[in-house]
């Protein structure tokens, strides 16, 4: 295996990693939603912000190695 595909393969498992981490921010900002009084709406939006946009740099990060991978040849 080359280091192409161990980066690849290390990608993938963050990338299973992150969507768990995301589902669980999400459900704390849900459970701030429901149960945090008048804060809990503050509090709510930075956990949503939060968990979205590690997604999208997880993936982000994953689509471009992707790319790297099959354009680059070594």
């Amino acid at each position: 295996m080359g280091l192409n595909e161990t980066g690849l393969s290390l990608l993938n498992f963050f990338q299973g990693f992150a969507v768990i981490a995301a589902a669980i921010s999400f459900v704390v900002a849900g459970f701030y939603f429901i149960f945090g009084g008048d804060r809990g709406r503050s509090k709510a939006v930075g956990w949503l912000v939060g968990g979205a946009v590690g997604l999208i740099i997880i993936m982000g990060a994953v689509t471009l190695a992707e790319m790297v991978n099959d354009n680059i040849k070594f």
